[in-house]
């Protein structure tokens, strides 16, 4: 697919950006651990000078290389986890989307990010929310939890991270999500139950979204313009613990 294509972006995803932007202040470089599809990417490239971004899976080069030059050339791309990037410099901000809750020690991979950041420099994440919600769906994509406000809080904190915010986003909309994520789950329950861990992990988020659906009408709906005035209406509610998704800044002092 051509960069300048409109393609699908799941509406969770979406709802989560709105949010994120929001929260990120910008500055000099980033680093985007978990990067995907490269499509966040691209959004914090708007925001600051250059940026850095690591993900696991090699698929991730073809789409960099698609890139034009303008783009292509303030975006570095490191195959690997978080462990492998040895970069040159630190950051102004670490951002990281639906990672944390995969990963056995949670808390070893924030002092890392912690470790990333220039004095003064941002951690913005995005966390699945609450064990109640827990379903099908964490276990298809490889989740080992849910987080609770307080505990997320916690748990930055014991990172070293200080001026914890912590918003709700998205709803009640995707809220409404949740019905048919949990449909699509049971349906690939007989091929990704048989996966391990990992493998779940790296086949999650957009990677899980089948191609008929992500070539059909319906990408032409899930675009960012359109998502906006559900999103603002969702503003209302950061402050809840409704929705079953977080977003968190914390600072490196």
């Amino acid at each position: 697919m051509k960069s300048s294509e409109v393609h699908y972006r799941p509406p969770r995803a979406l709802f989560r950006r709105f949010e994120l932007l929001s929260l990120v202040s910008g500055g000099r470089a980033f680093c985007e651990i978990g990067a995907g599809d490269l499509t966040l990417a691209r959004d914090l490239l708007e925001r600051f000078d250059r940026g850095t971004v690591v993900d696991l899976d090699p698929t991730c080069l073809e789409i960099h290389a698609s890139f034009p030059p303008s783009v292509r050339n303030r975006l570095a791309m490191v195959i690997g986890n978080a462990e492998d990037l040895i970069p040159s410099e630190r950051f102004d901000c670490v951002v990281c989307c639906e990672v944390l809750e995969h990963v056995r020690d949670d808390r070893a991979l924030l002092v890392r990010f912690f470790e990333l950041l220039a004095p003064g420099g941002e951690l913005v994440l995005s966390v699945p929310s609450r064990m109640k919600y827990w379903s099908v769906h964490d276990d298809i994509v490889g989740h080992r939890r849910r987080y609770e406000r307080e505990a997320l809080r916690e748990l930055l904190e014991s990172a070293g991270f200080s001026d914890v915010e912590i918003r709700s986003y998205g709803y009640p909309w995707v809220n409404l999500l949740r019905l048919p994520r949990r449909v699509l789950a049971r349906r690939q329950v007989p091929e990704r139950g048989a996966w391990d861990r990992d493998r779940r992990t790296l086949e999650s988020n957009h990677r899980q979204i089948p191609p008929s659906l992500a070539g059909s009408p319906l990408r032409l709906l899930t675009r960012p313009s359109l998502i906006a005035p559900l999103a603002a209406v969702s503003r209302l509610f950061v402050g809840s613990d409704l929705s079953d998704g977080y977003v968190a800044r914390a600072c490196r002092t």
